[in-house]
């Protein structure tokens, strides 16, 4: 399943060597506004299920680093043009 509709992914993990595109993952963007609101709900949910120390001091590392990042670029997130016909109704373009 195309589960990340905009866009394709092809990512490895350099530790694991574990391979991710858009059929096992999702892709967010550093200057995405919104995914800042997302980064603490994550590390409590995290917690919440029980993840390493480790696992949490990465999400609050990446948090930083958006937020520094976000100080100098940084948009609304939005779907349009011929994302919509991918994002929403599935069609591959």
């Amino acid at each position: 399943m195309n589960i990340d509709r905009k866009f394709a992914i092809d990512a490895v993990n350099p530790v694991s060597g574990k391979r991710y595109t858009h059929e096992n993952a999702v892709l967010f963007c550093a200057k995405d506004q919104a995914f800042l609101d997302v980064l603490p709900l994550y590390l409590e949910a995290c917690k919440k299920r029980g993840s390493n120390a480790e696992h949490l001091e990465s999400i609050k590392l990446l948090t930083e680093r958006v937020t520094e990042f976000q100080r100098t670029e940084s948009k609304v997130p939005d779907t349009l043009g011929g994302e919509i016909t991918r994002c929403v109704d599935g069609i591959e373009l």
